[in-house]
């Protein structure tokens, strides 16, 4: 099942709660407690598994611009 999963994600039909319905909870991704640890942790969890800039938001309890502007700095390199 998994195999099949992977391989959908690139379509637009599969919605996405099925599309990332393998990917690892929030808290299992935030354990580092340095800043540059967690906004790699923030980039990961919107690019590689589809989280929403508001559910990261609400799970580190800031606004969810504060995490578009963090992604947009980290990726600007």
């Amino acid at each position: 099942m998994k195999s099949l999963i992977q391989s959908s994600d690139t379509l637009a039909e599969v919605p996405r709660i099925q599309r990332y319905a393998d990917r690892p909870e929030l808290k299992d991704l935030f354990y580092a407690t340095q800043r540059h640890e967690r906004n790699e942790a923030i980039i990961a969890a919107h690019v590689k598994y589809g989280y929403t800039l508001s559910e990261i938001g609400r799970y580190l309890g800031i606004h969810y611009t504060t995490v578009s502007k963090i992604i947009k700095a980290q990726t600007e390199y």
